[in-house]
């Protein structure tokens, strides 16, 4: 095998004959077979270990499913609890709902982004929300003139703009949590 020069170090000379071609490029099959082994060995070793942690994970996933949905069944039962920023800071996480951003979808399963395409180009208003010169919906223009579009007029060509309201739970950070579990000890006492 040819040693590979150091980026520091000049370059190798160049291939004078065909005998020196040869040599260079047997090193190259030799070295990218070398390679392949590797990853492939690689990729043994993570797929046992993505297999070892597989179950464990899986029922990880199960259980913060389960009791996230508990927090969130509670959150929505009691909507007072929430300030007006609609989170509850709470001992080791922060609850609440966010507003996730608009989006431009489909009114019905039954419209395809063809059909509304179609529908928006024989609208007067509608045409202005296509990409030409194929028929493309332009949902970011649609999504920016928004406040000013009707929803029967966006219905009728199979549109909506949904936002939606997402529960979420994030954890404070080690310092945040014993700040906070200090801080509930002393309103405690």
């Amino acid at each position: 095998m040819i040693p590979l020069p150091h980026p520091s170090q000049p370059a190798a000379p160049t291939i004078q004959n065909r005998q020196e071609l040869e040599a260079v490029v047997e090193n190259i099959v030799h070295l990218q077979q070398d390679r392949a082994e590797i990853e492939s060995a690689q990729e043994k070793e993570i797929t046992a270990i993505r297999q070892k942690y597989r179950a464990p994970l899986a029922e990880m996933d199960r259980y913060l499913l389960l009791e996230s949905t508990w927090v969130e069944t509670w959150a929505k039962a009691n909507p007072t609890a929430f300030p007006d920023k609609r989170s509850l800071t709470c001992t080791h996480a922060t609850i609440g709902f966010r507003i996730a951003p608009p989006r431009v979808d489909r009114a019905s399963r039954k419209w395809t982004w063809t059909d509304i395409a179609l529908k928006l180009s024989e609208l007067a208003w509608g045409r202005r929300y296509l990409r030409q010169p194929a028929l493309e919906v332009n949902k970011e223009a649609l999504l920016a003139d928004r406040s000013e579009l009707v929803a029967a007029e966006l219905r009728q060509a199979g549109i909506k703009i949904v936002q939606e309201e997402r529960f979420f739970i994030t954890p404070h950070g080690p310092a945040e949590t014993a700040e906070s579990t200090e801080n509930a000890w002393q309103e405690a006492a």
